[in-house]
Protein backbone atom coordinates (compact mmCIF):
# COMPACT_ATOMS: atom_id res chain seq x y z
CA UNK A 1 0.00 0.00 0.00
CA UNK A 2 1.45 3.36 -1.07
CA UNK A 3 0.62 6.47 0.96
CA UNK A 4 0.45 9.77 -0.87
CA UNK A 5 2.24 12.15 1.50
CA UNK A 6 0.63 15.16 -0.16
CA UNK A 7 -2.78 13.94 0.97
CA UNK A 8 -1.63 12.86 4.45
CA UNK A 9 -2.13 15.67 6.97
CA UNK A 10 -0.04 13.90 9.59
CA UNK A 11 2.82 13.36 7.14
CA UNK A 12 2.80 16.99 6.05
CA UNK A 13 2.84 18.12 9.67
CA UNK A 14 5.92 16.01 10.44
CA UNK A 15 7.70 17.25 7.33
CA UNK A 16 7.09 20.87 8.30
CA UNK A 17 8.16 20.23 11.90
CA UNK A 18 11.36 18.54 10.77
CA UNK A 19 12.16 21.42 8.42
CA UNK A 20 11.65 24.02 11.16
CA UNK A 21 13.85 22.11 13.64
CA UNK A 22 16.54 21.64 11.00
CA UNK A 23 16.46 25.34 10.09
CA UNK A 24 16.76 26.43 13.73
CA UNK A 25 19.63 24.05 14.38
CA UNK A 26 21.40 25.21 11.23
CA UNK A 27 21.02 28.88 12.15
CA UNK A 28 22.36 28.27 15.63
CA UNK A 29 25.35 26.45 14.14
CA UNK A 30 26.31 29.31 11.82
CA UNK A 31 28.17 32.38 13.02
CA UNK A 32 26.02 35.37 13.90
CA UNK A 33 26.09 38.24 11.38
CA UNK A 34 26.59 41.29 13.60
CA UNK A 35 26.36 43.90 10.84
CA UNK A 36 24.34 46.87 12.19
CA UNK A 37 20.88 46.97 10.54
CA UNK A 38 21.18 50.76 10.04
CA UNK A 39 24.68 50.67 8.56
CA UNK A 40 25.18 52.32 5.18
CA UNK A 41 28.59 50.64 4.91
CA UNK A 42 28.54 46.85 4.88
CA UNK A 43 32.16 46.36 5.92
CA UNK A 44 33.61 47.27 9.37
CA UNK A 45 36.18 50.03 9.65
CA UNK A 46 39.76 48.90 9.25
CA UNK A 47 41.15 51.17 11.94
CA UNK A 48 40.75 50.16 15.58
CA UNK A 49 38.29 52.23 17.51
CA UNK A 50 38.46 53.39 21.15
CA UNK A 51 36.14 50.59 22.22
CA UNK A 52 36.95 47.63 24.40
CA UNK A 53 35.19 44.58 25.85
CA UNK A 54 36.42 43.20 29.18
CA UNK A 55 35.32 40.42 31.54
CA UNK A 56 35.98 40.04 35.26
CA UNK A 57 36.97 36.41 35.82
CA UNK A 58 39.56 36.76 38.64
CA UNK A 59 41.29 33.84 36.95
CA UNK A 60 44.55 33.70 35.03
CA UNK A 61 44.63 33.32 31.23
CA UNK A 62 40.95 34.21 30.88
CA UNK A 63 39.67 30.92 32.23
CA UNK A 64 36.23 30.32 33.66
CA UNK A 65 34.61 27.96 36.16
CA UNK A 66 31.48 26.05 35.13
CA UNK A 67 28.04 27.42 36.01
CA UNK A 68 29.30 30.76 37.34
CA UNK A 69 28.23 34.35 36.64
CA UNK A 70 30.63 36.89 35.16
CA UNK A 71 30.24 40.59 34.36
CA UNK A 72 30.99 41.54 30.75
CA UNK A 73 31.58 45.25 30.06
CA UNK A 74 31.63 47.05 26.72
CA UNK A 75 33.00 50.60 27.00
CA UNK A 76 34.51 53.54 25.21
CA UNK A 77 37.99 54.59 26.31
CA UNK A 78 37.49 58.06 24.79
CA UNK A 79 35.07 60.39 26.58
CA UNK A 80 34.33 62.23 23.34
CA UNK A 81 33.42 59.17 21.28
CA UNK A 82 30.30 57.33 22.43
CA UNK A 83 28.72 54.41 20.56
CA UNK A 84 25.08 54.09 19.53
CA UNK A 85 24.63 50.46 18.50
CA UNK A 86 26.25 47.27 19.71
CA UNK A 87 25.85 43.51 19.80
CA UNK A 88 27.56 40.91 22.01
CA UNK A 89 27.40 37.21 21.12
CA UNK A 90 28.52 34.09 22.99
CA UNK A 91 29.54 31.34 20.56
CA UNK A 92 31.60 28.23 19.98
CA UNK A 93 34.93 29.22 18.35
CA UNK A 94 35.09 25.82 16.65
CA UNK A 95 32.18 26.85 14.41
CA UNK A 96 34.71 28.68 12.23
CA UNK A 97 35.76 25.28 10.93
CA UNK A 98 32.18 24.07 10.40
CA UNK A 99 30.70 23.12 7.07
CA UNK A 100 27.41 24.93 7.26
CA UNK A 101 25.61 22.32 5.20
CA UNK A 102 25.95 19.85 8.07
CA UNK A 103 23.85 20.24 11.21
CA UNK A 104 25.89 19.54 14.35
CA UNK A 105 24.71 19.38 17.98
CA UNK A 106 24.67 22.78 19.63
CA UNK A 107 27.54 23.35 22.06
CA UNK A 108 26.81 24.80 25.49
CA UNK A 109 28.42 28.25 25.49
CA UNK A 110 26.56 29.57 28.51
CA UNK A 111 23.97 32.36 28.54
CA UNK A 112 24.03 36.14 28.20
CA UNK A 113 21.70 38.09 30.49
CA UNK A 114 20.85 41.77 30.67
CA UNK A 115 21.18 43.59 33.98
CA UNK A 116 18.67 45.68 35.85
CA UNK A 117 21.19 48.45 36.44
CA UNK A 118 21.78 51.89 34.94
CA UNK A 119 24.29 50.51 32.44
CA UNK A 120 22.43 47.24 31.99
CA UNK A 121 19.09 48.77 30.95
CA UNK A 122 20.66 49.88 27.66
CA UNK A 123 20.57 46.29 26.37
CA UNK A 124 17.99 43.72 25.28
CA UNK A 125 18.00 40.19 23.93
CA UNK A 126 18.61 40.05 20.22
CA UNK A 127 15.94 38.75 17.84
CA UNK A 128 18.46 38.47 15.01
CA UNK A 129 20.99 36.07 16.56
CA UNK A 130 20.92 33.24 19.02
CA UNK A 131 22.55 33.89 22.46
CA UNK A 132 23.15 37.57 21.74
CA UNK A 133 22.44 40.91 23.41
CA UNK A 134 22.10 44.21 21.54
CA UNK A 135 21.26 47.88 22.07
CA UNK A 136 17.79 48.85 23.23
CA UNK A 137 17.80 52.34 21.67
CA UNK A 138 19.91 54.72 19.57
CA UNK A 139 21.16 56.91 22.43
CA UNK A 140 24.82 57.66 22.99
CA UNK A 141 26.49 55.12 25.27
CA UNK A 142 29.86 55.01 26.95
CA UNK A 143 29.43 51.79 28.90
CA UNK A 144 27.20 48.71 28.88
CA UNK A 145 27.28 45.87 31.45
CA UNK A 146 25.75 42.43 30.96
CA UNK A 147 26.14 39.05 32.62
CA UNK A 148 27.50 35.86 31.11
CA UNK A 149 26.60 32.62 32.87
CA UNK A 150 29.26 30.06 32.00
CA UNK A 151 28.38 26.57 30.68
CA UNK A 152 27.36 23.90 33.15
CA UNK A 153 29.80 21.25 34.28
CA UNK A 154 30.57 18.85 31.43
CA UNK A 155 33.24 16.24 32.12
CA UNK A 156 33.02 14.96 28.54
CA UNK A 157 34.33 18.24 27.13
CA UNK A 158 37.27 19.09 29.38
CA UNK A 159 38.87 21.47 26.84
CA UNK A 160 35.76 23.53 26.24
CA UNK A 161 36.22 27.06 24.91
CA UNK A 162 33.79 29.96 24.54
CA UNK A 163 34.19 33.10 22.45
CA UNK A 164 32.54 36.41 23.32
CA UNK A 165 32.42 38.64 20.24
CA UNK A 166 31.24 42.27 20.10
CA UNK A 167 30.23 44.78 17.42
CA UNK A 168 30.26 48.52 18.17
CA UNK A 169 28.86 51.24 15.88
CA UNK A 170 29.44 54.96 16.27
CA UNK A 171 27.08 55.81 13.39
CA UNK A 172 25.80 54.47 10.05
CA UNK A 173 29.23 54.72 8.45
CA UNK A 174 31.66 53.84 11.25
CA UNK A 175 31.42 50.54 13.04
CA UNK A 176 33.90 47.99 14.35
CA UNK A 177 33.98 44.24 14.63
CA UNK A 178 36.57 41.49 14.89
CA UNK A 179 39.55 43.38 16.29
CA UNK A 180 41.35 42.01 19.36
CA UNK A 181 39.75 44.52 21.73
CA UNK A 182 36.27 43.24 20.86
CA UNK A 183 36.90 39.48 21.07
CA UNK A 184 37.44 37.45 24.27
CA UNK A 185 38.39 33.77 24.10
CA UNK A 186 37.71 31.92 27.36
CA UNK A 187 38.99 28.49 28.39
CA UNK A 188 37.35 26.19 30.91
CA UNK A 189 39.29 25.97 34.17
CA UNK A 190 39.59 22.24 34.81
CA UNK A 191 40.66 22.61 38.40
CA UNK A 192 38.11 21.06 40.79
CA UNK A 193 35.77 23.38 42.74
CA UNK A 194 37.21 24.81 45.95
CA UNK A 195 35.02 22.52 48.09
CA UNK A 196 36.16 19.32 46.36
CA UNK A 197 38.03 16.61 48.31
CA UNK A 198 41.81 16.96 47.86
CA UNK A 199 42.25 13.35 46.70
CA UNK A 200 41.19 11.50 43.56
CA UNK A 201 38.73 8.59 44.01
CA UNK A 202 40.12 5.15 43.21
CA UNK A 203 38.12 2.03 42.46
CA UNK A 204 40.60 -0.39 44.07
CA UNK A 205 42.58 0.27 47.25
CA UNK A 206 45.69 -1.92 47.72
CA UNK A 207 46.58 -0.91 51.29
CA UNK A 208 47.09 -3.80 53.73
CA UNK A 209 45.72 -2.08 56.79
CA UNK A 210 42.70 -0.46 58.34
CA UNK A 211 42.47 3.07 59.66
CA UNK A 212 40.46 5.03 62.18
CA UNK A 213 39.48 8.66 61.47
CA UNK A 214 37.78 11.56 63.16
CA UNK A 215 35.55 13.86 61.13
CA UNK A 216 34.67 17.34 62.44
CA UNK A 217 31.92 19.60 61.09
CA UNK A 218 32.27 23.28 62.10
CA UNK A 219 29.45 25.66 61.12
CA UNK A 220 30.29 29.18 59.88
CA UNK A 221 26.87 30.42 58.73
CA UNK A 222 26.13 33.78 60.38
CA UNK A 223 24.67 37.22 59.77
CA UNK A 224 28.19 38.67 59.61
CA UNK A 225 29.57 36.23 57.03
CA UNK A 226 26.33 35.82 55.01
CA UNK A 227 24.27 39.00 55.55
CA UNK A 228 22.15 38.96 52.38
CA UNK A 229 18.65 37.60 53.08
CA UNK A 230 19.80 36.19 56.42
CA UNK A 231 16.83 34.58 58.27
CA UNK A 232 14.65 37.02 60.18
CA UNK A 233 14.36 34.62 63.13
CA UNK A 234 17.96 33.52 63.82
CA UNK A 235 16.88 31.76 67.01
CA UNK A 236 15.39 29.08 64.76
CA UNK A 237 18.57 28.57 62.74
CA UNK A 238 20.46 25.32 62.96
CA UNK A 239 22.08 22.31 61.37
CA UNK A 240 20.62 18.82 61.36
CA UNK A 241 22.54 15.79 62.60
CA UNK A 242 25.71 15.12 60.67
CA UNK A 243 25.07 11.82 58.89
CA UNK A 244 27.28 9.80 56.62
CA UNK A 245 29.16 6.59 56.12
CA UNK A 246 32.51 5.09 55.28
CA UNK A 247 31.92 3.03 52.18
CA UNK A 248 33.22 1.40 49.04
CA UNK A 249 33.75 3.15 45.73
CA UNK A 250 30.52 1.58 44.45
CA UNK A 251 28.28 3.19 47.08
CA UNK A 252 26.79 6.67 46.66
CA UNK A 253 25.23 8.53 49.58
CA UNK A 254 24.63 11.58 47.40
CA UNK A 255 26.15 12.95 44.24
CA UNK A 256 25.72 15.97 42.00
CA UNK A 257 23.47 15.17 39.06
CA UNK A 258 21.74 12.27 40.83
CA UNK A 259 18.35 12.18 42.55
CA UNK A 260 18.29 12.45 46.33
CA UNK A 261 17.32 9.29 48.20
CA UNK A 262 14.14 9.31 50.35
CA UNK A 263 16.31 9.34 53.48
CA UNK A 264 18.28 12.36 52.30
CA UNK A 265 15.06 14.18 51.44
CA UNK A 266 13.63 13.49 54.90
CA UNK A 267 16.80 14.80 56.55
CA UNK A 268 17.06 18.07 54.63
CA UNK A 269 13.32 18.84 54.50
CA UNK A 270 12.10 17.53 57.88
CA UNK A 271 15.40 17.34 59.84
CA UNK A 272 14.59 13.67 60.50
CA UNK A 273 17.69 11.42 60.33
CA UNK A 274 16.03 8.04 60.94
CA UNK A 275 15.32 7.02 57.35
CA UNK A 276 18.77 7.96 56.07
CA UNK A 277 20.35 6.06 58.96
CA UNK A 278 18.32 3.02 58.00
CA UNK A 279 19.37 3.34 54.35
CA UNK A 280 23.04 3.41 55.36
CA UNK A 281 22.69 0.43 57.73
CA UNK A 282 20.84 -1.64 55.13
CA UNK A 283 23.76 -1.18 52.71
CA UNK A 284 26.36 -2.56 55.13
CA UNK A 285 28.46 -5.23 53.48
CA UNK A 286 31.79 -6.90 54.09
CA UNK A 287 33.29 -5.88 50.75
CA UNK A 288 30.78 -3.47 49.20
CA UNK A 289 28.34 -0.84 50.37
CA UNK A 290 28.92 0.78 53.75
CA UNK A 291 31.00 -0.11 56.79
CA UNK A 292 30.49 2.60 59.44
CA UNK A 293 27.51 4.81 60.14
CA UNK A 294 28.82 8.31 60.83
CA UNK A 295 26.59 10.32 63.14
CA UNK A 296 27.34 13.69 64.74
CA UNK A 297 25.34 16.00 67.00
CA UNK A 298 22.88 18.42 65.55
CA UNK A 299 23.62 22.05 66.33
CA UNK A 300 20.99 24.74 66.82
CA UNK A 301 21.14 28.39 67.83
CA UNK A 302 22.91 29.50 70.00
CA UNK A 303 25.29 26.52 69.69
CA UNK A 304 25.62 26.51 65.91
CA UNK A 305 29.33 27.26 66.02
CA UNK A 306 30.13 24.28 68.24
CA UNK A 307 31.69 21.46 66.28
CA UNK A 308 30.01 18.14 65.57
CA UNK A 309 32.35 15.13 65.80
CA UNK A 310 32.24 11.49 64.84
CA UNK A 311 34.62 8.55 64.48
CA UNK A 312 34.68 6.04 61.66
CA UNK A 313 36.82 3.29 60.21
CA UNK A 314 38.00 2.46 56.72
CA UNK A 315 39.66 -0.52 55.08
CA UNK A 316 40.82 -1.66 51.65
CA UNK A 317 37.20 -2.28 50.60
CA UNK A 318 35.58 0.72 52.30
CA UNK A 319 38.11 3.51 51.69
CA UNK A 320 35.84 6.50 51.04
CA UNK A 321 33.41 8.47 53.17
CA UNK A 322 30.50 10.85 52.54
CA UNK A 323 28.79 13.37 54.81
CA UNK A 324 25.55 15.37 54.70
CA UNK A 325 24.23 18.09 57.07
CA UNK A 326 20.90 19.83 56.46
CA UNK A 327 20.45 23.60 56.90
CA UNK A 328 17.52 25.07 58.82
CA UNK A 329 15.70 27.10 57.64
CA UNK A 330 15.99 26.43 53.91
CA UNK A 331 13.85 24.85 51.17
CA UNK A 332 15.95 21.68 50.85
CA UNK A 333 19.55 22.84 51.12
CA UNK A 334 22.38 20.91 52.72
CA UNK A 335 26.14 20.88 53.22
CA UNK A 336 28.49 17.97 52.83
CA UNK A 337 31.04 16.06 50.82
CA UNK A 338 30.65 13.03 48.59
CA UNK A 339 33.01 10.11 47.91
CA UNK A 340 35.96 11.60 49.81
CA UNK A 341 38.88 9.27 49.04
CA UNK A 342 41.20 8.31 51.91
CA UNK A 343 43.31 5.65 50.17
CA UNK A 344 46.39 6.99 48.39
CA UNK A 345 49.52 5.49 46.85
CA UNK A 346 51.46 6.69 49.92
CA UNK A 347 49.12 5.19 52.51
CA UNK A 348 46.07 6.45 54.35
CA UNK A 349 45.48 10.18 53.88
CA UNK A 350 46.62 12.02 57.01
CA UNK A 351 44.36 15.10 57.29
CA UNK A 352 42.40 17.63 55.28
CA UNK A 353 40.12 20.60 55.80
CA UNK A 354 37.72 21.77 53.10
CA UNK A 355 35.10 24.56 52.93
CA UNK A 356 31.45 23.64 52.46
CA UNK A 357 28.83 25.45 50.36
CA UNK A 358 25.10 24.75 50.01
CA UNK A 359 23.68 22.06 47.74
CA UNK A 360 20.07 21.78 46.55
CA UNK A 361 18.37 18.40 46.96
CA UNK A 362 16.04 19.18 44.05
CA UNK A 363 12.74 18.37 45.75
CA UNK A 364 11.47 21.75 46.97
CA UNK A 365 11.22 25.08 45.14
CA UNK A 366 12.44 28.17 46.98
CA UNK A 367 14.95 30.94 46.34
CA UNK A 368 15.84 31.95 49.89
CA UNK A 369 16.14 30.54 53.39
CA UNK A 370 12.62 31.58 54.40
CA UNK A 371 10.89 31.90 51.03
CA UNK A 372 7.58 30.04 50.49
CA UNK A 373 8.25 26.55 49.22
CA UNK A 374 6.46 24.13 46.94
CA UNK A 375 7.23 20.60 45.86
CA UNK A 376 9.42 20.53 42.76
CA UNK A 377 7.52 18.78 39.95
CA UNK A 378 9.05 16.79 38.45
CA UNK A 379 11.79 16.10 40.98
CA UNK A 380 15.12 17.63 40.00
CA UNK A 381 18.62 16.26 40.54
CA UNK A 382 21.05 17.32 43.26
CA UNK A 383 22.91 20.45 42.20
CA UNK A 384 24.66 23.35 43.77
CA UNK A 385 22.33 26.04 45.06
CA UNK A 386 22.01 28.67 42.33
CA UNK A 387 25.08 30.75 43.06
CA UNK A 388 25.01 33.81 40.84
CA UNK A 389 21.21 33.93 40.92
CA UNK A 390 19.49 36.89 39.26
CA UNK A 391 16.68 36.86 41.82
CA UNK A 392 17.24 39.62 44.37
CA UNK A 393 15.49 37.49 46.99
CA UNK A 394 18.28 34.92 46.74
CA UNK A 395 21.11 34.98 49.32
CA UNK A 396 23.45 34.40 46.37
CA UNK A 397 22.30 37.25 44.14
CA UNK A 398 24.98 37.92 41.50
CA UNK A 399 27.66 36.14 43.53
CA UNK A 400 30.29 33.66 42.38
CA UNK A 401 31.42 30.64 44.33
CA UNK A 402 34.88 32.15 44.81
CA UNK A 403 33.30 35.29 46.31
CA UNK A 404 31.09 33.36 48.74
CA UNK A 405 32.32 32.70 52.25
CA UNK A 406 32.09 29.07 53.43
CA UNK A 407 28.99 28.01 55.34
CA UNK A 408 31.04 25.43 57.25
CA UNK A 409 34.36 23.63 57.32
CA UNK A 410 34.79 19.86 57.30
CA UNK A 411 37.97 18.41 58.76
CA UNK A 412 39.08 14.78 58.68
CA UNK A 413 42.04 13.49 60.70
CA UNK A 414 43.77 10.11 60.74
CA UNK A 415 43.93 8.73 64.29
CA UNK A 416 45.33 5.18 63.97
CA UNK A 417 46.29 2.56 61.42
CA UNK A 418 46.15 -1.19 62.03
CA UNK A 419 48.19 -3.69 60.03
CA UNK A 420 46.23 -6.62 58.64
CA UNK A 421 47.59 -10.14 58.88
CA UNK A 422 46.88 -13.04 56.58
CA UNK A 423 45.83 -10.79 53.73
CA UNK A 424 46.91 -11.27 50.13
CA UNK A 425 49.05 -8.13 49.98
CA UNK A 426 52.33 -7.46 48.25
CA UNK A 427 55.46 -6.62 50.22
CA UNK A 428 55.47 -3.21 48.59
CA UNK A 429 52.06 -2.38 50.01
CA UNK A 430 52.92 -3.75 53.43
CA UNK A 431 55.88 -1.38 53.68
CA UNK A 432 53.52 1.56 53.32
CA UNK A 433 51.50 0.56 56.33
CA UNK A 434 53.53 0.71 59.52
CA UNK A 435 51.19 0.46 62.55
CA UNK A 436 51.17 3.51 64.78
CA UNK A 437 50.83 1.55 68.02
CA UNK A 438 51.27 -1.99 69.28
CA UNK A 439 47.61 -2.50 70.02
CA UNK A 440 46.63 -1.78 66.45
CA UNK A 441 49.22 -4.24 65.16
CA UNK A 442 47.64 -7.08 67.14
CA UNK A 443 44.08 -6.21 66.28
CA UNK A 444 41.65 -8.46 64.44
CA UNK A 445 38.17 -7.48 63.41
CA UNK A 446 35.12 -9.43 64.53
CA UNK A 447 31.40 -8.96 64.16
CA UNK A 448 32.13 -7.23 60.86
CA UNK A 449 30.86 -4.70 60.02
CA UNK A 450 29.98 -2.58 63.04
CA UNK A 451 27.36 0.16 62.98
CA UNK A 452 29.28 2.81 64.92
CA UNK A 453 32.89 1.81 65.21
CA UNK A 454 35.92 3.03 67.08
CA UNK A 455 39.31 1.62 67.99
CA UNK A 456 38.93 -1.92 69.28
CA UNK A 457 41.05 -3.19 72.16
CA UNK A 458 41.41 -6.88 71.40
CA UNK A 459 43.45 -7.90 74.43
CA UNK A 460 40.35 -9.15 76.30
CA UNK A 461 40.19 -12.92 76.56
CA UNK A 462 37.15 -15.20 76.61
CA UNK A 463 33.96 -15.39 74.61
CA UNK A 464 31.40 -12.69 74.07
CA UNK A 465 27.81 -13.04 75.19
CA UNK A 466 24.91 -12.38 72.83
CA UNK A 467 24.04 -8.77 72.11
CA UNK A 468 21.39 -7.32 74.40
CA UNK A 469 18.09 -6.08 72.89
CA UNK A 470 18.39 -2.73 71.16
CA UNK A 471 17.26 0.16 73.39
CA UNK A 472 16.26 3.24 71.31
CA UNK A 473 17.58 6.62 72.37
CA UNK A 474 14.21 8.31 71.94
CA UNK A 475 10.82 6.66 72.00
CA UNK A 476 10.24 3.09 70.88
CA UNK A 477 12.10 3.03 67.56
CA UNK A 478 15.04 4.49 65.68
CA UNK A 479 18.72 4.55 66.62
CA UNK A 480 19.68 3.03 69.96
CA UNK A 481 22.36 1.21 71.92
CA UNK A 482 23.01 -2.44 72.76
CA UNK A 483 25.74 -4.13 74.81
CA UNK A 484 27.44 -7.47 75.33
CA UNK A 485 29.94 -8.86 77.87
CA UNK A 486 33.12 -10.88 77.81
CA UNK A 487 34.41 -13.00 80.73
CA UNK A 488 37.41 -15.23 81.14
CA UNK A 489 36.36 -18.78 82.04
CA UNK A 490 38.39 -18.91 85.27
CA UNK A 491 36.98 -15.59 86.54
CA UNK A 492 33.21 -16.02 86.28
CA UNK A 493 32.42 -14.49 89.62
CA UNK A 494 30.83 -11.35 90.87
CA UNK A 495 33.83 -9.10 90.24
CA UNK A 496 32.45 -6.72 87.62
CA UNK A 497 34.10 -3.55 86.45
CA UNK A 498 31.81 -1.64 84.14
CA UNK A 499 32.67 1.42 82.21
CA UNK A 500 29.99 4.07 82.71
CA UNK A 501 28.32 4.66 79.38
CA UNK A 502 28.16 8.29 78.35
CA UNK A 503 24.63 8.65 77.02
CA UNK A 504 25.19 12.05 75.43
CA UNK A 505 28.14 10.84 73.39
CA UNK A 506 26.43 7.61 72.44
CA UNK A 507 23.51 9.51 70.97
CA UNK A 508 25.90 11.07 68.48
CA UNK A 509 28.03 8.04 67.74
CA UNK A 510 31.13 9.90 68.92
CA UNK A 511 32.71 8.09 71.83
CA UNK A 512 30.85 4.81 71.46
CA UNK A 513 33.64 2.26 71.43
CA UNK A 514 33.48 -1.38 70.48
CA UNK A 515 36.59 -2.17 72.48
CA UNK A 516 36.94 -3.95 75.83
CA UNK A 517 36.82 -2.13 79.16
CA UNK A 518 38.01 -3.27 82.57
CA UNK A 519 41.01 -5.63 82.61
CA UNK A 520 41.81 -9.04 81.18
CA UNK A 521 40.72 -10.85 84.34
CA UNK A 522 37.26 -9.29 84.59
CA UNK A 523 33.98 -9.00 82.82
CA UNK A 524 34.27 -6.37 80.05
CA UNK A 525 31.60 -4.44 78.22
CA UNK A 526 31.27 -3.70 74.52
CA UNK A 527 28.76 -1.18 73.14
CA UNK A 528 27.48 -0.54 69.64
CA UNK A 529 24.73 1.45 68.01
CA UNK A 530 21.72 -0.38 66.59
CA UNK A 531 18.42 0.34 64.91
CA UNK A 532 14.81 -0.59 65.75
CA UNK A 533 12.30 -0.49 62.89
CA UNK A 534 9.30 1.72 63.49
Amino acid sequence: MIINIYHCKMCRMYIILFAVVALIALCETKQCDQTPPHASVQEPSENKGPFKMIIETKMQNLSYLPDQTYVVTLLSTNSTRPFRWFMITAEDPDMDNNTYGVISPQVDVGRLKTLDTETGRKSRYSERCFNSVENMDNSDKYRVDIHWISPKQNDKKSEQRVRLRAMVAENEEVWYMGDENLVILLHKDNRPPIDSPPTTPVEVCNLCSEARYEVIFSGKWSRVSHPHQYPSKPDENGYTHMLGASHSSYYVLWQQGEEASPGLVKLVVNADPTLLEREIIEKMSEKNGTRTLIRGKRRHHPYMFESSHSLFRVDRFHHQFSIVVGMRPSPDWFLGTSNFELCTADGWYSSAKIPLYPWDAGVMDGVSYESPTAVTTPTDHINRVEVGSFNKESPFYQMNLNDLKPFAHLEVKLLDTYQLTGEDCSEENKDLEEPQDDVGAEETVEEYPQVAESKQKMSCAGKWSEWSPCVPYDGSCGMGIQTRRKLKAEDRDNRQFYRKFNDQDSRQGNSVSNGCYGNDDTISIQNQECFVDC
